[in-house]
């Protein structure tokens, strides 16, 4: 494990101007360096708050006056010695602030490094400081949620049951392997290790089942809008956001890449896709769009196949014909400029809306609401979910290897005890990278990399 020498400092609080800004440094001396711009004649106590002067180091000009804390380790966020050095927040006494710490030998904070640094000196593990980036980019009470269950330890905790488990399965193989004469282990079945990998498997399976909802839950509910072009999916997308984000033309084959575009639908989240329209074309660039909206809609949760009011059986069957060729659900039909009609009949199950006044746009959010809902709502009883692709591969390669187990073990035979018990020793491992346990910096790396500076 990578030894941390050095001292960080970073702003903790949101850049721009407000009443209080809080500043953050960490370090095996960030308290001695910290003494450098703090104009105080005592050693700062653990845990106390003190009213004090912060002044520049190279003029001694006071800079502002602050409240200032001390956490020393190992009780503090990270793991080592903290200041946290409190002042008013306007952008020049900040900026004033970091550059006097920067000049005592802080060095400035990477993203995310505060709480890479917990994980590093166990303070929280890798699942915990990924709830915790969840709860401070919620917007949601579906992004809360997962936050929550994460930053809690609730799938820390159902990950270390089983990593025990396996474990436990491998003390037992690797005894009949140094000791095969041995009366405890000599002529025994592997009933004590099968009972144990079966019972994993089946938690880890469970667990699998999770990411679709939990997916949904921290990132939303993905909502490709396919149809023909000019079909009216770039002006749904912007009466669906409340403003102009999609560029919107008379001209067929306008929209050639796709925007993915997150919005709140009834305080629930969901992640709007405008694509370009699928058609048969000569055009080699609009070619590779609906190419790409192919692939984009094969990845959705929902589908909503938009069509005119005017072409609407026929815009349903023709591309109703090609969802249904590629096995993708049946998706919701959403018919739209319908204040052109002076009367209209709708096709079965569909929605019809207006762009333009409105109609209808209350009841197709209500129905995507409503997806989000029965995705999600199950969770609430869960103790533990997965969340992110990184979650469900960890426990895929750790229910790969059980499964190869369990095959290699009909019938049993004492002559492979050393195969069983490297494939458990990567189940095991699997599930130490899953929480962190067991770590590579380029896991970390991907885990940090989206975390703000100063958290």
């Amino acid at each position: 494990m990578k030894v941390l020498t050095d001292s960080i400092v970073a702003l903790s609080t949101p850049a721009g101007a407000g009443g209080v800004a809080v500043i953050r440094l960490s370090g095996i001396d960030a308290i001695v360096r910290a003494a450098a711009v703090i104009c105080r004649k005592f050693p700062l106590r653990d845990r106390h708050a003190y009213i004090a002067n912060v002044k520049d180091p190279a003029t001694s000009e006071v800079i502002d006056r602050c409240l200032i804390l001390a956490f020393r380790a190992p009780r503090s966020f990270t793991g080592e010695n903290i200041v946290e050095i409190q002042c008013h927040g306007g952008p020049y006494i900040v900026q004033r602030i970091l550059k006097a710490c920067l000049a005592c030998g802080f060095r400035a904070a990477e993203p995310g490094e505060f709480t890479r640094r917990a994980v590093i000196n166990g303070k929280m593990d890798l699942t915990e400081a990924e709830g915790l980036r969840e709860l401070i980019e919620a917007q949601t009470e579906q992004e809360w949620r997962a936050g929550k269950q994460l930053s809690e330890g609730h799938l820390k905790n159902a990950t270390l049951e089983l990593r025990k488990k396996l474990l436990e399965a491998l003390a037992y193989l690797e005894a009949r392997i140094d000791f095969p004469d041995e009366g405890d282990t000599a002529g025994v079945s592997l009933q004590h290790v099968t009972t144990r990998i079966e019972t994993a498997r089946k938690a880890l399976a469970h667990l699998a089942s999770t990411y679709a909802s939990g997916r949904v839950s921290a990132e939303g509910l993905r909502v490709c809008l396919v149809g023909a072009p000019n079909a009216g999916k770039s002006s749904l997308m912007n009466a669906l956001l409340g403003h102009d984000r999609a560029i919107v033309s008379a001209i067929p084959g306008t929209t050639r890449d796709y925007l993915d575009e997150k919005c709140l639908v009834s305080g629930r989240l969901i992640r709007l896709i405008d694509m370009a329209g699928l058609r048969e074309t000569s055009d080699l660039v609009e070619q590779l769009g609906v190419a790409r909206a192919k692939d984009l809609a094969r990845q959705a949760d929902i589908l909503l196949l938009v069509t005119p009011m005017e072409d609407a059986v026929q815009d349903t069957a023709a591309i109703l014909s090609w969802i249904k060729s590629e096995s993708l659900p049946d998706p919701i039909v959403v018919v739209t400029k319908v204040d052109l009609a002076k009367a209209y009949t709708l096709p079965p199950e569909s929605i019809g809306v207006s762009n333009i006044t409105g109609e209808g746009l209350d009841q197709l959010r209500k129905r995507l609401a409503d997806e989000v809902d029965q995705r999600t709502g199950s969770l609430r009883n869960e103790a533990a979910w997965l969340t992110n692709a990184r979650h469900l591969e960890c426990v895929e390669r750790a229910r790969s290897r059980l499964d190869t187990i369990m095959e290699r073990m009909q019938p049993a035979s004492g002559d492979q005890d050393e195969i069983l018990a490297f494939e458990l020793r990567e189940a095991a491992q699997a599930l130490g990278l899953l929480i962190g346990e067991v770590y590579a910096d380029d896991v970390l790396d991907v885990v940090f990399s989206s975390f703000c500076i100063g958290k």
